[in-house]
């Protein structure tokens, strides 16, 4: 299928940050909307007042953003169905509300909490499925007055028809079949007007002539009270595809235990955007061959529903850390440097005054070893003077290597002296002096008095890298350094 006439959503609720979960869905959306030329919205479900909080909103659009997940309309990017945001909706709910009215399918419920916790204890104890019982569905006017001048506020509720069954077809789960009984009449507004999820959903989905509703399989228990609302409104049914929950390795429920849970976290923890949307693909969803490195291109060329998978998607943070450096390896050193800066400077190395093709020079060389942007700190600093000491297992190695050690950072200070610059070419003929010059032909002694001198580390990336990048200054001073700790 490919038409315009293709439209769904993403639409999160701004009670707490985008999670992995929730990231995945809004991918989902966007890789099949643009598989099929369609359109992308995103809708802010902000009735909860309580919990709902402009930072929340604030930092799931940023999120997504920072993703790639973008939307074609919503905020900051208004389209024909707006407002986007349900809080400015109100006045759309209530005429759907008057209409339910009219039809006598909705009545005000006045059971409290606790009356309402008492029945589902009682049912549990029963043995029975926990639901409303219908207590205030045929109150006469006369008791709904007594009830409201006790200072009772009421809900409202939809009547449900138990004589049908509800049934539908899931795209990725066939075809679905609810016993209405066991649902009861549900609440669909609060006492003060505001609507609840099932309600508002339905409403924004068709005035937003969403065609089809892509969302986690925790919504399923919702999606026959939709579908009651929407036939009963005389609203034409989106299609509907539940897809897989996602479970940790050990098939548990999916926490923080098991890695950070929210976009915002594996952000701040050095992911690549590229490389999380990579990865969240493939989490319910396969490309019908056994590739796992796909650009976005790719996925939304190949990105059907017939390819959803319905048992539970399988979390591994490990297999995220390792596509993570897989893109950071195959990524060019100008992008990756960019995207690495700010780890850098978090760290504490001074980069304002280095030369932008140094600093790239220097990721290129530490990337290789790298799972996420932030461990390049620790990785990278031994090319900054400022972070500069000598492990104490290298301080062991020169102590025991004394005599040998004076001699060969004598000769190399005494050459670099001299030497104009550190390029490959001057790198290897001050090799090649220094080699000449020392008494000592043990090539391995040779070479780790040097990496260690210069690095202050026994092990590293390759001299031949290390040495021209550092420079002769840098690398004197450190030398310096270390000859210290032979006297």
């Amino acid at each position: 299928m490919t038409s315009p006439s293709i439209r769904v959503r993403m639409a999160p609720s701004p009670t707490g940050f985008l999670h992995i979960g929730g990231a995945r869905t809004a991918l989902f959306n966007y890789l099949f909307a643009k598989h099929h030329q369609g359109t992308f919205v995103l809708r802010i479900e902000d009735t909860d007042k309580e919990r709902s909080t402009p930072e929340y909103e604030k930092a799931i659009i940023e999120d997504l953003q920072w993703l790639g997940v973008r939307w074609d309309e919503g905020p900051l990017k208004e389209g024909s169905y707006g407002p986007y945001t349900q809080s400015q909706r109100l006045p759309m709910y209530q005429k759907y509300l008057k209409k339910l009215e009219a039809l006598s399918k909705v009545y005000p419920c006045y059971c409290s909490p606790e009356e309402l916790e008492a029945e589902r204890q009682d049912l549990l104890k029963r043995h029975k499925t926990p639901r409303y019982m219908g207590k205030c569905r045929n109150l006469t006017p006369q008791e709904r007055k007594t009830l409201e001048n006790q200072g009772r506020v009421p809900v409202i509720r939809f009547r449900i028809d138990e004589t049908q069954p509800i049934q539908f077809h899931d795209l990725i789960r066939g075809d679905i079949s609810v016993d209405p009984a066991i649902l009861g009449d549900f609440v669909i507004c609060k006492g003060d007007g505001w609507p609840l999820y099932n309600f508002s959903a339905v409403v924004d989905d068709c005035e937003m002539k969403i065609s089809h509703v892509i969302r986690g399989e925790e919504h399923i228990s919702n999606t026959p009270r939709q579908i009651l609302l929407a036939q009963t409104l005389g609203l034409q049914l989106p299609s509907y595809a539940h897809v897989s929950i996602i479970l940790a390795p050990d098939r548990s429920k999916l926490s923080k235990r098991h890695g950070a849970t929210s976009v915002g976290e594996y952000k701040k923890m050095g992911f690549l955007p590229q490389a999380l949307k990579n990865y969240l693909a493939l989490l319910g969803w396969n490309p019908g061959d056994e590739r796992e490195m796909m650009s976005e291109e790719e996925l939304i060329q190949n990105f059907v529903i017939e390819r959803m998978i319905k048992s539970p998607a399988i979390f591994d943070v490990e297999k995220l850390k390792w596509m993570n450096g897989m893109y950071i390896r195959n990524s060019s050193v100008e992008a990756i440097t960019k995207e690495a800066l700010p780890f850098l400077e978090s760290y504490g190395l001074e980069i304002q005054s280095k030369k932008m093709a140094w600093l790239q020079k220097v990721i290129g060389t530490v990337r290789g070893n790298l799972e996420s942007l932030n461990q390049i700190g620790h990785i990278a600093e031994l090319f900054f003077d400022e972070k500069f000491s000598l492990e104490a297992e290298a301080k062991t190695y020169l102590t025991n290597n004394k005599d040998k050690a004076k001699e060969i950072l004598k000769t190399l200070d005494g050459l670099l002296s001299q030497a104009s610059h550190l390029e490959m070419e001057g790198f290897q003929k001050l090799q090649s002096d220094l080699k000449e010059k020392v008494a000592s032909s043990d090539k391995k002694i040779l070479f780790q008095v040097q990496r260690v001198a210069v690095t202050g580390r026994l092990k590293g990336p390759e001299m031949n890298i290390v040495m021209p990048l550092l420079g002769v200054d840098s690398c004197r001073k450190r030398i310096h350094i270390a000859q210290s700790c032979l006297v």
